[in-house]
């Protein structure tokens, strides 16, 4: 099984949308801050999450969540607001922030993993610009090779943030 969590209006082939509003993508009706999820443990080989991990009450009991519902080896992808975006702090509804390392507290070597029994594997972290740049489209271009030296300095570089995690079991 593929599993969209809080989906939306978006639906995408092959997966199983969840959301807490019913819409043509949503395949089952749930509140995400309600647990446990309604499907069986070890059941899903791939969850993606966009733009929903943000909203949700509590973190750690989301992935914990993930992880449950993870067959061993299951890949995650969970899209969030980017912490230094003007987005990430501009909507009411957003309860949590994330960097490039946020998910690290999940790895198997992390000193602060004791949090949770959740493991996951980081295998990609993404940063991403939707900003066009129009008027300055020429100045940016040069500057590529120096935006994730900038991004330390500047805010609003970079709008979302993604990560690819494998489930070790």
């Amino acid at each position: 099984m593929k599993l969209n969590l809080g989906c939306g209006a978006k639906r995408i082939e092959g997966f199983t949308g969840v959301d807490i509003i019913k819409t043509a993508a949503v395949d089952v009706v749930h509140d995400l801050n309600v647990f446990p999820y309604p499907f069986a443990a070890r059941s899903a080989e791939e969850i993606i999450m966009d733009n929903v991990l943000e909203h949700l009450d509590d973190v750690m009991k989301v992935m914990e969540e993930l992880y449950r519902l993870a067959e061993p080896g299951a890949i995650i992808r969970i899209s969030v607001p980017y912490f230094k975006s003007n987005s990430a702090y501009t909507d009411p509804t957003h309860k949590h922030f994330f960097t490039e390392t946020s998910f690290k507290y999940f790895t198997e070597d992390n000193p602060l993993n004791f949090y949770t029994s959740a493991r996951f594997e980081v295998l990609r972290t993404e940063l991403i610009s939707h900003r066009q740049y129009r008027d300055a489209k020429h100045f940016f271009r040069n500057l590529l090779p120096f935006k994730k030296i900038l991004n330390y300095f500047l805010f609003n570089i970079y709008d979302e943030i993604r990560f690819e995690l494998r489930c070790i079991k």
